[in-house]
């Protein structure tokens, strides 16, 4: 059912290059490092299979839950333009007012909304 969504979500629909390059990210990339690292010198051969285990779960359990946000971010964004475009006539009847409003400060020989400006 979420096939085209899962599909952008592993890169076999590639529209963009991911933004990965955040220097916290780097960071934080650094110091996982370093701790695996002094972890595995801690360990024996047996607990480092077990680290190397428990990491690859952990890796594979948060899979699924950025599967699940990628999912409902979808969601919500096509709700959000379903109920956008409901009310398209509606916006379309009120444009001239919503543009006004919107760009126009009054002053004194600004045109009503009444006023016949197609001379």
């Amino acid at each position: 059912m979420y096939e085209t969504l899962i599909n952008l979500y592993n890169g076999n629909l590639e529209l963009t290059k991911p933004l990965t390059n955040f220097p916290l990210q780097k960071h934080y990339q650094k110091e996982y490092g370093k701790l695996k690292k002094q972890l595995n010198s801690l360990l024996d051969e047996d607990g480092n299979k077990v680290l190397d285990s428990l990491l690859e779960v952990s890796s594979l359990e948060n899979g699924y839950g950025d599967y699940d946000s990628f999912i409902t971010g979808y969601r919500l964004a096509t709700l959000l333009m379903v109920e956008v475009f409901q009310d398209k006539d509606k916006l379309l009847e009120n444009r001239e007012q919503f543009l006004r409003n919107l760009i126009h400060r009054p002053y004194h020989g600004t045109p009503s909304a009444a006023d016949d400006l197609e001379d």
